[in-house]
């Protein structure tokens, strides 16, 4: 949903059935997207014939256990059966210290989130690959201090333009992957991206490299021209890969 953010803000509904329209099946949501309550957004993806994969939401600022349940509870009155953390700021990844720090808040997190049944996932970005902690990436040593419980969302663009290579980092990281973030495009933070298999990425690469993955999710983040077109030639291009 946040690759067609700019539609929905205009007419959630018709997005949605557009997304349908296309092919679309599930669609990972974006908690609190364009104001409205869950119980609202679920009966209009219910009405467009759409299931939920995941939902976005960034952990409370406040860090209270009280917030993060009310947070959860947002989430699975959507209807979603996971919750994956969007991002945690870039300072958390800079030493030893931060990361530690990181891991315990998304420990922490987690057990709320399973007894409010939900599995509680991360989805990283680039910067998370930039500093080196221990010998390895600040991802890989954030990862290593996670409780098992929680899953990972392996933003694959993003690891690629951090430094990663994708479709190695993908299969290390073995049965935590669940969901996959596939976009493509010219493998840079400033530009916009391109339908998937038109741009830099080795796509078929990044989805032949781990099986315990449940889900690829299209997204793009930016992108100059109808958005409904990339993700129309997107899902063909998947679709034609079997995937």
């Amino acid at each position: 949903m946040w690759t067609v953010r700019k539609k929905a803000e205009l007419d959630m509904a018709a997005t949605l059935q557009q997304l349908k329209a296309i092919g679309v099946v599930a669609v990972e949501a974006v908690n609190g997207m364009n104001g409205l309550p869950s119980k609202e957004m679920r009966l209009l993806f219910e009405g467009a014939g759409l299931s939920l994969c995941s939902a976005h939401a960034r952990l409370p600022e406040s860090g209270s256990r009280d917030d993060m349940e009310r947070l959860c509870a947002d989430v699975a009155e959507l209807g979603a059966p996971a919750l994956v953390v969007s991002s945690l700021r870039e300072e958390h990844f800079a030493d030893d210290a931060s990361v530690a720090r990181a891991a315990d808040k998304l420990n922490a997190a987690v057990v709320v989130a399973e007894r409010s049944g939900l599995e509680l996932g991360y989805h990283n970005h680039w910067w998370e690959f930039g500093n080196q902690v221990g010998g390895q990436s600040a991802y890989e040593a954030f990862v290593e201090r996670l409780d098992p419980a929680v899953v990972l969302e392996v933003d694959t663009y993003w690891a690629q333009v951090g430094g990663a290579d994708a479709p190695a980092l993908v299969a290390s990281l073995g049965e935590r992957v669940r969901y996959l973030h596939v976009k493509d495009g010219p493998v840079d933070r400033g530009s916009p991206q391109c339908a998937v298999g038109r741009g830099r990425m080795d796509i078929a690469a990044v989805l032949d490299a781990n099986a315990a993955v449940r889900w690829h999710i299209i997204e793009l983040d930016e992108f100059d021209g109808e958005i409904f077109d990339a993700v129309r030639d997107s899902f063909d291009y998947l679709t034609q890969l079997g995937r």
